[in-house]
Formats: C-alpha cells, structure tokens, sequence
C-alpha cells in the first residue's frame, strides 16, 4: 500500500510535537486526521476536536486510519490536577488503544516519556534500567506503558517511545524558550551550578523520524525505545557553542545551584517556579539515555544535536 493511500490519526496532533509529525507525515504523502481538544492551525488538515478518554470521539476518529501516532498528553508543566493527569495520560491512552484495536488500526505508535525512570541511576540510562519516576507525570506513563505492551501482547502493533526533552521551532519550554531570547537581546545566561553536567535532548524532527521507523519494524511491537541526541555536550558548552553559532553578544553567568533549589521549593507551591519541583534533581544531574537499541531495532539515529535543535528554535523564533 503506496504513502499516499494511507491515513494516519495523530491524537494530540495540535500540539508541538503533533506539528512537527503532522507535517512530516504529510511530506511523506500520508492523509492525516488529528485528534486534539484545540484545532489544528492549518485548516487543509483534517482536526476532530474531542477528549481523548471518549470512547465515541476517539472510535470515530480511528475509523479508516492504517496507524495511529498517540502523543496527546498532559506535561507536568500545566499544573493540572491528579485526577485529570490521570485521566488524560492512562484513560486516554488505554481508550486509543481499544479503539484502534476496534476500528481494526494494525499498528499504534505510543508516545512516553524519559520521566519514567526519574533521575536514572546510571548514565547513559538503558531501557531496562528501574522505573523510578517523581512525578505524576512519570507515573502516569508507566502505567500507560503497562497497557501498551498488554494491547502489544494481544496483536496490536504497539513501539514504545521514550523521549528526553523535545526541542525545536514552537517548542514550549519555558526555561528554554527565555534562554533563546535572552540570547537573541544579548542578556547573560544562566548556568546552574557550572553548568557541569549533561542533560540530552531530542529534536522534534528526530522524534518524527522515530515514529515511522518504529511503525514498519515488527519486531518492535510491545518493546520501549529511548529516543535522544546524540554527544551530549555539558550545559556549559552547550551554551557556549550556541552563543557562538548565533553570534550572541550573551556572557555566561554561573548560579549556584543552592539558590535554584531555594527558588524552585519558595516559588513551586505558586507555580512561579522556573522549573517543576519534580524537575529540579534532573537539571542539577547528568540526564543522558542509551539510544543503542533504537539504532540497532529501528535503524533510527538522531540527525540533530542538542546545539542544532536548539539553533533551528532560535532561528525560526
């Protein structure tokens, strides 16, 4: 079956990620149908604005589609409620998958996270390392990720990805997106603590590429993947080198990183915080995944850098 006969429903697909995938499926020749509870900004892609976690709304957005891309999820950074969390991450997940099974969809790419692990124990972190999360978020994903491989275990054709922080044009991180400004007007910029230690990232082009890898290998069915950047550089030199690229008039300034966790844990109960509390422990750590399984199942490596995803988002900004 040519691309271009081939339709795939993108839940979330309003979002960051369901943008950068979204297109490059259409590049690929796909028909696409986005699934999200905000419309799609392009009015010649098909949106159906709905909640995840219904059956009849997401039944009926599965109906033709040969592959599901499930990226709808609700990050930590919008404060929400546990029980909403919950809701969407794990209700909404464990409806995708009945409904594609339903509607006969063979294959459902699932979309989790790195925050399963936590702060993992060794780095690179492999994908059997101990699920320790510290979050809500984290926790929602490994039990979503439980419902994966029992929907796996059942003859859906379900890949696990397990991606770091997404980075690109339209990213929505805060704390980034305020150091590529910062950059731009020449302001100095932040390094906690030296600026020490590592933390990988992944581009959303790079994750893109990732789900249609993972939707034509079998032997990838019901298996979880880290999804990241390739010679993860320290936060200083990461920072150095994109000051340099842009031609930056930026300095480094170093803050401790006693008065960062001063000002996450007094602004974190009114979310002024620069970073979720639950963030804290990873910014101020190495934060490198093992992406060898994917290179080896997929044939997936990333074709980006922390530095590169980081300059494509300062120039499109």
């Amino acid at each position: 079956m040519g691309a271009s006969s081939r339709l795939a429903l993108v839940t979330g697909g309003a979002g960051f990620l369901g943008r950068h995938l979204v297109a490059r499926l259409g590049a690929d020749g796909w028909n696409v149908r986005v699934l999200d509870v905000i419309a799609f900004p392009d009015r010649d892609v098909e949106t159906m604005l709905g909640d995840v976690a219904d059956a009849d709304v997401v039944g009926r957005a599965c109906r033709g589609a040969d592959a599901v891309f499930h990226l709808a999820a609700l990050l930590p950074q919008r404060r929400a409620p546990k029980e909403q969390m919950v809701h969407v991450n794990v209700d909404g997940g464990r409806t995708v998958l009945a409904a594609a099974k339903g509607a006969g969809v063979p294959a459902v790419v699932y979309m989790s996270s790195a925050e399963v692990y936590g702060l993992p124990k060794q780095t690179p972190c492999p994908e059997d390392a101990p699920k320790l999360p510290l979050g809500e978020y984290g926790r929602n994903k490994v039990v979503a990720e439980k419902h994966a491989r029992e929907s796996a275990a059942g003859g859906l054709h379900v890949p696990i990805l397990r991606p770091p922080t997404i980075v690109g044009p339209g990213m929505p991180e805060p704390l980034l997106t305020k150091l590529m400004a910062d950059a731009r007007r020449g302001r100095p910029l932040t390094v906690i603590g030296g600026g020490r230690n590592r933390f990988q990232m992944v581009a959303a082009s790079d994750v893109s590429a990732a789900c249609l890898r993972a939707l034509d290998v079998p032997e990838a069915s019901g298996e979880a993947f880290n999804i990241g950047s390739d010679n993860v550089p320290t936060m200083r030199e990461m920072a150095e080198r994109i000051v340099a690229q842009v031609g930056s008039r930026s300095r480094l300034v170093n803050v401790p990183a006693w008065l960062v966790v001063a000002v996450v844990k007094a602004l974190g109960p009114f979310g002024k915080a620069p970073l979720e509390p639950e963030h804290l422990p990873i910014a101020l750590n190495d934060y490198v995944f093992d992406i060898s399984k994917a290179r080896r199942v997929l044939g997936w490596t990333p074709e980006k850098d922390n530095v590169q995803a980081l300059t494509e988002a300062y120039e499109s900004s």
